[in-house]
């Protein structure tokens, strides 16, 4: 990340806790919003937060996404 910091939102800081603090492990969408919001909701809001995320990292200078996609399954990060 070119020692860059990476400015989130808070949601998207609480999606890319429960991503790196298990690294390699898949998360589908609805596994995501439910440990990352307190509150129920539409698991696809998740799918926007994942590329705002992407889009920080990239204007951070990070040159790998650190989000893995596994179609179909979910997501991430990678190890």
């Amino acid at each position: 990340m070119n020692g860059r910091p990476v400015e989130l939102a808070r949601k998207d800081f609480d999606i890319v806790a429960l991503l790196a603090k298990r690294p390699g492990q898949v998360f589908d969408r609805a596994m995501v919003h439910d440990l990352a919001w307190d509150e129920p909701g539409d698991p696809s809001v998740v799918t926007e937060h994942i590329r705002r995320i992407r889009r920080a990292f990239a204007q951070a200078g990070c040159e790998t996404d650190p989000i893995a996609t596994q179609w179909g399954v979910g997501y991430s990060w990678r190890a």
